[in-house]
């Protein structure tokens, strides 16, 4: 009979990591006000999962610096604001999306640079473009664009966002998305519609 191998499972440097993402983001709370970007109040930290925002903000342990869990941490709070505006306000949310798909008829997919699909693409062009004003008052915009620009991910929203921000900007004013409406000054009802898993059709 042959012997079975002896396989443990180690998962320390898998909670290393986690604790690290943990102490950086207490530690930018403490440095930054960003009480006024958090819709969301409960984070969880999965190493090793794609962050996302419902039910509660889940984080990754992929981050080198401050700047980048500030951006993926202010990216999934803004998923939580658009949700908000989404279900507030729906007929504008709809002229939003109308507008969008004019200027933007053919997002491309996932692998060109947009995201799972059309609606999602045309839904990153409004929480991209807010990640980046949000993360823009604590670190300087230039180093934020940066950032934005070296990742793998959603390449061809960030850059149209940057490339295309006053025409945005403008559309979003004209909407009212536009001035952020901060948390702190939400109610309980308004942040119950922030959390609810899906935008307003």
């Amino acid at each position: 009979m042959v012997d079975e191998p002896e396989i443990t499972i180690d998962l320390a440097a898998a909670r290393r990591g986690a604790e690290r993402v943990h102490g950086m983001l207490l530690d930018l709370r403490t440095r930054f006000d960003l009480g006024p970007y958090e819709y969301c109040r409960r984070v969880r930290i999965a190493p090793t999962e794609i962050p996302y925002s419902h039910p509660q903000i889940t984080l990754n342990s992929f981050v080198l610096d401050d700047l980048g869990l500030l951006s993926m941490y202010l990216h999934e709070q803004m998923h939580w604001y658009v949700t908000w505006f989404s279900h507030a306000y729906g007929a504008r949310w709809r002229v939003l999306f109308e507008q969008l798909g004019r200027r933007y008829p053919d997002p491309p997919a996932a692998d060109a640079g947009g995201a799972n699909d059309g609606f999602s693409t045309l839904l990153h062009l409004i929480v991209n473009w807010l990640e980046i004003d949000a993360v823009s008052r604590y670190i300087g915009r230039e180093r934020v664009v940066s950032h934005v620009r070296s990742l793998h991910f959603y390449r061809w929203i960030y850059g149209t966002v940057i490339e295309d921000r006053e025409w945005l900007e403008a559309l979003y004013r004209e909407q009212t998305l536009l001035p952020i409406r901060p948390a702190t000054g939400m109610s309980a009802d308004d942040l119950r519609l922030a959390g609810r898993m899906d935008e307003a059709t």
